[in-house]
């Protein structure tokens, strides 16, 4: 018995930040994944192989901790299940400099509990498949409690999510697509960013001032409630503007509670976006990772893509993942974007 499951990484296409205080997000899937295997070690001892991206070889007891903190949250008691062999494969969603702001966290998760959920159903203990909520639980235990699950949801759901935190911090989520003549790409910056220290000067900056944060919050919202309407109605011109209209907003944040959310790098890729008429904005909280571009022509797109190439930046082709976890199932195992 060998399972393998993988789960895809997510790019962040609206609702930074303000999704935290319930305002609606825009998130893809995209076609690189995180993937986890798991079957019977036929020794006395687990071993557990990870890969994000340096390989670690783990060994240690039958229902012991691995010491990989996100694989021992989602494992909980393994002291009825024989020893297992595993690995956790998560390098698609990283680059020579590191992380790509892809989501790789949430991917993993949730590639590993989908495994190991059937892992220990084939071993007789009945143990249910992953749920958004509680995934999402496992993955905030392991970023500190923080984050809103965003990339949880896509990591599990697949597609074009919209996702929102109801008032009692449930999460909602439905499916619905891109206009179908939105173009878009990934640009990596050249430096992964810390989204927990980011965060942190979010929610101290609205601690502090609070009729400003409030002011903010309805800019971004509404940006965002923007984008999501015109996904729904396939309302591309609509939708591309709201993606210019919250890159702004995020803009403003960063200056409003000092940190470098857009970063000189994002600031220059803006300003090479604008000029091919490309809207662009910082992908996930900011700091230096990613962006997201998108056009309505085609070819203003490339354009971009080939300039910024040339000022150093790395551009990712990024396919939309039409589906979330997977466990068990014949798939087409290649990379799914690449350097381009």
């Amino acid at each position: 018995m060998r399972i393998v499951a993988r789960a895809p990484g997510k790019l962040v296409v609206l609702g930074e930040y303000a999704v935290l205080d319930g305002a609606p997000a825009l998130v893809l899937a995209i076609d690189r994944y995180a993937v986890a295997t798991l079957e019977p070690s036929g020794a006395d001892e687990c071993v557990l192989e990870t890969l994000s991206p340096d390989p670690i070889e783990r060994r240690f007891a039958r229902g012991a901790p691995s010491g990989a903190a996100l694989v021992d949250l989602a494992i909980g008691d393994a002291r009825a299940l024989p020893a297992w062999r595993g690995s956790l494969d998560s390098t698609q969603l990283y680059g020579s400099a590191g992380k790509l702001g892809l989501g790789s966290s949430a991917a993993a998760l949730c590639a590993w509990a989908g495994a190991w959920a059937a892992y220990a159903r084939a071993g007789g203990v009945d143990v249910p498949a992953p749920a958004l909520d509680g995934l999402i639980a496992l993955h905030r235990g392991f970023q500190g409690g923080r984050g809103s699950g965003i990339d949880v949801a896509a990591s599990l759901a697949g597609g074009v999510i919209e996702f929102r935190l109801d008032p009692l911090g449930v999460p909602r989520i439905g499916s619905v697509r891109l206009p179908n003549s939105v173009g878009f790409a990934g640009i990596f910056a050249g430096r992964p960013a810390s989204t927990p220290e980011l965060i942190a000067h979010y929610r101290a900056w609205k601690a502090a001032r609070p009729a400003e944060a409030a002011a903010m919050f309805r800019r971004l919202s509404a940006a965002a409630e923007a984008g999501c309407a015109a996904a729904r109605g396939e309302a591309a011109d609509a939708f591309v503007e709201a993606i210019a209209a919250y890159g702004r907003g995020l803009q403003d944040l960063g200056v409003a509670i000092g940190a470098d959310i857009v970063t000189a790098e994002h600031r220059q890729i803006g300003e090479h976006a604008r000029r091919h008429g490309v809207a662009y904005k910082v992908s996930g909280a900011g700091g230096g990772d990613l962006g997201f571009a998108c056009a309505l022509d085609r070819d203003a797109l490339a354009g971009f893509e080939t300039v910024v190439r040339e000022h150093g930046f790395r551009v990712l082709k990024l396919g939309l993942a039409g589906r979330g976890l997977t466990v068990n199932e014949l798939a087409d195992e290649r990379v799914g974007g690449r350097w381009e």
